[in-house]
């Protein structure tokens, strides 16, 4: 078995041990054989009689505590969505809660950004949420720049999985502090191979020249480069991660030959010119482009 599944295991069955010497004391074979209860609204209208039972023994593994309510916490997640309803008066305040908070909770690893924000002068580098997606995808569609920076047909199918796919555990929104209000978002895709990563991000037009890209790139790069940007690590309790710090030698940038405004950025914040590769980046209507590689090495940040 991988990861923590043996863990998770014992903390369910010594949670249906807890459940049989105390609730089901007197009717042992009535007891469930692994935590999951059908507690949800759902279950309350179709299956009242099994509903009553899993309140009953929801709240004996909450009032229980300790791993017990960490067994209830695994159970919510891997068996409700964040939109299945709860009947909100068959439950305490602190169990509600308990089950909010659960629902909010990520159960991939990949989407999961442990990071603190970023601050700099102007700017706040935050982990991207769903409203935050709707806001990129609006831009993309309207800013008629998405063939060109993707490469890909500007469809509502293509927008929405481009989309999808920036929340990423070190991908970040670009907020303005003045207003709180999104410009655009920038990230790393690390590769583990070489210890480096690939620099990506977007200015909303209405928002471009007006030095927001250059800080967010100084920003994401120092932090980086300085030891200070981390990936999630799983652990028993689905969702909730620990902090590994990320060690990069490297960050790249890969910049179309037609986008001097973007060479000129990262030139600005330090990067060095590596090399041209030829008719590699396809940008839409454009056709196929050179690819100008970027680099900022570890040891330039340090200095």
């Amino acid at each position: 078995m991988k990861n923590f599944d043996k863990a998770r295991e014992a903390i369910d069955g010594e949670a249906i041990e807890y459940l049989r010497d105390g609730l089901y004391a007197d009717r042992s074979d009535d007891c469930p054989c692994y935590v999951h209860f059908g507690i949800s609204a759902y279950d309350r209208k179709f299956r009242p009689k099994e509903y009553q039972e899993g309140i009953l023994c929801f709240k004996a593994l909450f009032q229980a505590g300790g791993r017990s309510r960490l067994a209830l916490w695994n159970m919510i997640l891997n068996y409700y969505s964040p939109k299945t309803k709860f009947c909100k008066g068959d439950f305490s305040k602190e169990e509600y809660t308990f089950i909010t908070e659960a629902l909010k909770a990520v159960w991939k690893p990949n989407e999961a950004n442990v990071n603190p924000p970023i601050e700099t002068e102007r700017l706040v580098l935050q982990a991207i949420e769903g409203k935050d997606q709707k806001i990129l995808a609006d831009h993309f569609k309207s800013d008629g720049d998405f063939e060109f920076f993707t490469g890909q047909r500007s469809t509502n199918k293509n927008i929405r999985e481009f989309t999808l796919s920036l929340r990423r555990s070190t991908y970040f929104a670009i907020m303005r502090k003045a207003d709180r209000k999104l410009l655009g978002y920038i990230g790393l895709s690390i590769k583990k191979e070489t210890s480096t990563g690939l620099l990506e991000y977007y200015i909303f037009k209405e928002e471009r020249r007006k030095g927001y890209c250059k800080e967010a790139v100084e920003a994401l790069t120092k932090i980086t480069l300085c030891g200070k940007l981390y990936e999630p690590v799983e652990t028993v309790q689905l969702g909730v991660y620990k902090k590994k710090v990320i060690h990069l030698n490297a960050i790249r940038a890969r910049i179309s030959s037609l986008n001097t405004a973007s060479q000129k950025t990262v030139e600005c914040c330090g990067f060095v010119h590596e090399a041209t590769i030829h008719q590699t980046l396809y940008k839409g209507t454009a056709g196929w482009t050179d690819e100008e590689i970027y680099y900022l090495p570890y040891s330039m940040i340090r200095k």
